[in-house]
């Protein structure tokens, strides 16, 4: 019985050495110990590197992303010549109607970078005659909005919806697809600018904070990927493009402009803007108040 309990002792009743177990017991550890360094060095190092590497790269990735979308996002818009060409051929299409003598009560143009809606609402007890409008050499038929039951009145009596503009992407969208240098004014300037020339302006009757033919600002120039820029200097050129929103509104009671013709008070406007490269139209809108132009508008810091 003895011999079982004490194991380790020789059949001769001699104890193996302190010495020797001390010694197994090293060899061990070292074996546990090499295969975890094994592990740890050859196995998890090595995945938790290319993890993290991967994390980074796609980090960059979508920072480079974010960086593309808001500069493709800002500098979108139409240059003021390509404005200032819109608006003549809508003042074209309103001789037209009145041309033809029809009795219109209201008119309201909406256009974005892409087309335009016409509406017109008659005269009461008018007869509804439907023109065909050619606007930049296509034609358009007129439409007659139809009635729900449920719906109230139309808005108009007959509208042009879709009408496709001729939409070129502006200089400065095209510099940035090809690399190229942007040219961008200062925003300390421009705003400086912007500040003197409502200055100028006459005050809009009956609104004595806003001047006729104003630039508001709607938000002032910002750029939501500074910081990432910065962090990926090496891996792409910092422009350094801030973006603002902005708006203007044209009444015909102005005297600084023509009398009841908008679209050209509003050609007007824009032609006589010292800085018209840092201004992008995305918006027209038309109506019997006058007109209202909105977009973007782009600097550097």
């Amino acid at each position: 019985m003895r011999e079982r309990v004490y194991f380790w002792k020789r059949k001769n009743g001699y104890t193996m050495p302190f010495s020797g177990i001390l010694l197994l017991f090293i060899a061990a550890l070292v074996i546990i110990g090499g295969g975890f360094a094994w592990w740890y060095y050859g196995v998890k190092l090595p995945a938790e590197n290319k993890r993290l590497r991967q994390l980074a790269l796609h980090q960059q990735q979508a920072d480079l992303a974010s960086i593309a979308s808001f500069y493709k996002k800002s500098l979108a818009g139409m240059d003021i010549p390509q404005a200032i060409t819109i608006l003549a051929e809508i003042r074209r299409n309103t001789l037209t109607m009145s041309a033809l003598g029809l009795a219109i009560k209201s008119e309201r143009v909406v256009c974005d970078t892409l087309s335009c809606a016409f509406g017109f609402k008659l005269q009461p007890n008018a007869i509804l005659t439907l023109p065909v409008i050619r606007f930049f050499d296509k034609t358009y038929p007129a439409l007659v909005p139809v009635k729900r039951e449920k719906d109230s009145a139309p808005i108009n009596d007959f509208e042009y919806t879709k009408v496709a503009l001729p939409y070129k992407e502006s200089k400065l969208l095209k510099a940035w697809q090809s690399h190229s240098t942007l040219k961008l004014h200062s925003c300390n300037e421009i705003i400086s600018y912007v500040n003197s020339y409502n200055s100028l302006l006459t005050p809009a009757r009956g609104n004595k904070g806003l001047n006729n033919g104003a630039i508001i600002y709607k938000s002032y120039p910002a750029s939501a990927v500074k910081n990432k820029e910065r962090g990926l200097a090496g891996q792409l050129n910092v422009r350094g493009l801030m973006s603002a929103a902005w708006e203007m509104q044209i009444n015909d009671e102005s005297h600084a402009f023509y009398a009841r013709a908008p679209e050209v008070n509003a050609q007007v406007a824009l032609y006589k803007q010292a800085y018209r490269d840092a201004f992008l139209i995305r918006t027209i809108e038309l109506n019997d108040k006058g007109i209202k132009i909105s977009g973007g508008l782009v600097c550097k810091a």
